[in-house]
């Protein structure tokens, strides 16, 4: 290898490089301590005056025009073929429905459409007026299934159905269009929902088949068109990545997210949805049976104690009565307020996919997919993970095109370096069921074997994109013994564990060598107690979804007496579990141990550290224990405890840092169980948030507004997701050491995944051989950054376009890239001529118990350890 003359980076035990080359890396920045980044622009750049492709039409205001240079303009019954003024042309607002498809928004707040016959028209008209009604077990939406059957009909089509071109007074199938290039800057209109597309006929706008339809065009227009109703986001100025891909990260991360959870249980228990493709208006509204006042929601009046108490079922554009952050049957994570997350710094978070067959079963209103599939956990599973792509494919959509957009689901660390590095949010698909690749127990019996697991595996890790996963939810399985629910609650859900595992929880008191670590705590009372006021208030909030579904529909409460506690699940780790670990181990996908019984996880940690060596574990949101969360960051792990209070959540952050192993890159994160029926954090204390304020990256924060309604963390607490960029600036002026952990939170995360990948360690710290100088020469130039990665295990620094390396006999080599990512040139080294101190990001590491007897702390070289 030929290297490049250098005389910069060369000093003891791995300090920072003391000159970084930037050259031709853009406008850089510095926003937190020891890291310096660029500010970067995602999605839609400067408009043609003629769009040149059909993604470049997402949210502008265009005129469009026939071949022969007509306009299309406003007629007194809708709109028709014009002139060639420009000046008289119809400013239309594209709003993108989907990618290539696109509602015409017209200048007085109508849609160019397709007619709707008759026959349709008078059978909405009739299901409207019967909101929240049931039949055949089906809670039917404002518009259901049967109506939209008879608009599709051969009825409906002879009674005026796509029958002419007219002005909408509200988005739908028939305000539609899929835009199809057919030229330079020229393109077709088709209607999906007719087959038919856009025509000019003798000055007309006519509906004619699909393979006939006439080429238009679009013509930019600097004003004119109407503003598409949409929640705001209220975040400006530079929205900050990496200088290189490849380089170390900053921002937050969230490892435990529903974003799809609107599909859970059936699809009817949560309120509204995170997008919908005609907009906010359809997206955010509340349940049918939440109407007129909210008083027959029971299922939110037991979650959040109000019982007999109604609620403004309002969303958009009021929002008088959700969201809230207590209020948990309401839609939180609108796609608007995700990227307000997003633009206020958020650059990691898994959505996990969620279900529950029981609550499914129990909870009268389903959609149809949860009838066919017979409340399936894992159909549940695979519903989410389709709806999530297009929910990636809707953000696409506003942005530009297929890849274009900020939200990016990732399979590999390296590629959510590159997405979190460009400024976008890399998101990792997770799993959280009871009975995972439908590895249920009857009566102490698995009913499932390898070969199901290996195949649920291979489906997930391939077709589902799945990174991370818990084995257990709320009841035991094939695969492990759950941890329970404490008091009263658990005599609810113990109970549907004996409905669907044909037993009650095997809880026994612990034994003396367990330590501390110990299940919830049953209630030692044979009966359920009386609620004379109400459910008590251990059903509401956090994580209470389970029991209060079950006790609504009329589960006794009834569970074992038990003896005294502290409770132990005799019900472990199964060998199908821990067969289960292994192979997800070889596939690189990180282990959550959260919900499993103490047993399971201590025996889960026991084969994770012991004998698989593997860094891929993570403790999502506080479902573990403080005897597993040390352990898990001995692994090489990572830990985000469920958001609260600020003060509570930075005593968990003091006790993490205790608790952080010094060998391994530390930041810190949060498990925030959004959507996931657990509610979010309570307006704050302690400080005061003043609006605006200077958010991560210098971006600019102004109070969030959702149509009428205007947020303020002080008063709403996180009332939905938008609001966690001001829940951290909170946690910023109480603790300003905390923030800058978290800001750590997506590299501590990556670096653990290229562990659990199979990237060797950082060869700086004492328990991993030194590199050789063999092993540095054997780099060629154009390798890259990756390949680099694993020649010669994780860097003990990723400044702009350089990786630096401890090197034995106390030396450091410095790898330099070029712009694409591939060594350019040289590396360097020289020998230590007295010692140096660490670097500030770097701890020496400390002998004791609880390391791995391979460390040899008197290598030369080796006087530091990773934080």
């Amino acid at each position: 290898m030929r290297y490049v003359p250098r005389k910069l980076a060369v000093v003891a035990c791995g300090a920072l490089a003391v000159m970084i080359m930037v050259s031709g890396l853009g406008r850089a920045s510095t926003t937190a301590a020891g890291w310096t980044g660029a500010s970067k622009e995602v999605g839609l750049g400067p408009r043609a005056q003629f769009p040149e492709d059909r993604y470049a039409l997402a949210g502008g205001c265009y005129a469009m025009f026939e071949a022969g240079g007509r306009y299309v303009a406003r007629s007194e019954d809708g709109f028709a073929l014009g002139g060639s003024n420009l000046d008289a042309a119809e400013p239309f607002f594209l709003q993108a429905t989907d990618l290539g498809r696109y509602l015409l928004f017209g200048r007085e707040g109508d849609f160019l459409a397709a007619s709707e016959g008759a026959l349709a028209t008078a059978t909405y008209a009739a299901t409207d007026s019967v909101p929240g009604q049931i039949a055949g077990g089906v809670a039917f939406e404002q518009t259901d299934v049967a109506a939209d059957e008879v608009a599709d009909s051969a009825a409906n089509r002879a009674s005026g159905r796509g029958a002419a071109v007219v002005a909408a007074s509200e988005p739908g199938p028939l305000a539609d269009w899929k835009v199809v290039q057919h030229g330079l800057n020229t393109f077709r209109l088709e209607l999906p929902a007719t087959d038919q597309a856009l025509a000019a006929k003798s000055g007309e706008l006519v509906l004619v088949p699909t393979g006939d339809g006439d080429s238009f065009g679009f013509e930019l227009l600097p004003d004119g068109c109407a503003t598409f109703p949409e929640v705001e986001v209220n975040v400006d100025g530079p929205l900050m990545g990496g200088q290189t891909s490849f380089q170390e990260t900053r921002g937050f991360m969230d490892l435990h997210l529903h974003g799809m959870a609107y599909e859970f249980l059936g699809g009817r228990a949560r309120c509204a949805k995170p997008w919908s493709r005609y907009g906010v208006a359809q997206a955010l509204v509340d349940c049918p049976d939440h109407h007129p006042g909210g008083e027959a929601a029971a299922l939110e009046q037991l979650l959040s104690n109000t019982p007999g108490k109604g609620h403004s079922p309002d969303g958009w554009p009021t929002f008088k009565g959700w969201p809230k952050h207590n209020y948990l049957t309401h839609e939180q994570l609108y796609y608007k307020w995700l990227e307000r997350a997003w633009r206020g710094g958020l650059r990691l978070y898994t959505n996990v996919l969620v279900d529950n067959a029981a609550l499914c079963k129990a909870y009268p209103f389903k959609d149809r997919h949860a009838i066919e599939s017979r409340c399936n956990e894992m159909d549940g599973v695979r519903l989410q993970h389709k709806r999530i792509l297009q929910l990636q494919d809707y953000i696409d959509a506003q942005s530009g095109g297929p890849g274009e957009g900020w939200f990016r689901i990732v399979k590999d660390p390296f590629e959510a370096r590159e997405v979190i590095n460009s400024g976008r949010l890399a998101v990792i698909i997770g799993i959280e069921v009871s009975t995972l690749f439908d590895c249920g127990l009857r009566f102490g019996q698995a009913l499932c074997d390898t070969d199901d697991i290996d195949r649920g595996l291979e489906e997930a890790y391939e077709k589902l994109d799945v990174r991370q996963m818990e084995l257990v939810n709320k009841f035991d399985s094939a695969l492990s013994g759950v941890t329970g629910d404490a008091g009263q609650t658990g005599l609810i859900v113990n109970q549907g564990n004996m409905e669907e595992t044909g037993r009650y929880w095997q809880m026994d008191t612990c034994p003396e060598d367990a330590g501390h670590a110990h299940d919830k705590t049953q209630h030692n009372v044979h009966d359920s107690p009386p609620y004379p006021n109400g459910w008590p208030r251990e059903f509401t909030g956090r994580d209470s979804l389970v029991a209060s579904i079950l006790a609504a529909a009329g589960t006794s409460g009834a569970a074992p007496l038990y003896p005294p506690a502290p409770h132990c699940n005799e019900l472990g780790l199964t060998e199908l579990g821990e067969y289960t670990i292994r192979q997800m181990a070889q596939r690189g996908m990180i282990f959550d141990p959260d919900h499993m019984s103490a047993r399971a996880r201590t025996s889960a940690m026991d084969l994770i550290i012991d004998e698989l060596q593997y860094s891929g574990v993570v403790s999502s949101h506080s479902w573990a224990d403080d005897t597993i969360y040390p352990r898990i960051y001995e692994a090489g792990g990572v830990v985000t405890p469920s958001d609260s209070d600020l003060r509570g959540f930075e005593e968990d952050w003091i006790k993490s840092k205790a608790w952080a192993d010094e060998r391994y890159y530390f930041g810190f994160g949060y498990g925030s169980d959004v959507n996931g029926f657990s509610s979010s954090a309570p307006p704050i204390k302690g400080t005061t948030v003043s609006y605006p304020f200077e958010g991560f990256g210098g971006a600019m924060v102004h109070q969030q507004v959702s149509g009428e309604r205007i947020y303020d963390i002080n008063s709403d607490g996180v009332a939905h997701y938008g609001l966690y960029t001001d829940w951290l600036q909170g946690l910023r002026q109480i603790n300003d050491a905390l923030y800058e952990d978290m800001t750590r939170g997506p590299e501590a995360y990556l670096q653990m995944w290229e562990r659990a990948v199979g990237v060797p360690g950082d060869a700086c710290r004492a328990d991993v051989p030194d590199l050789t100088q063999d092993r540095i020469d054997a780099v060629a130039p154009g390798t890259s950054w990756k390949d680099v990665l694993f020649a010669l295990g994780q860097p003990s620094s990723r400044a702009g376009n350089e990786f630096t390396y401890c090197v034995e006999g106390g030396t450091t080599a410095v790898i330099t890239f070029d712009d694409d990512g591939r060594v350019a040139g040289g590396s360097e080294t020289e020998p230590s001529r007295e010692p140096k101190p660490c670097p500030a990001n770097r701890r020496p590491v400390p002998s004791g118990d609880g390391h791995p007897s391979s460390r040899r702390d008197d290598v030369p070289g080796k006087a530091c350890g990773r934080r």
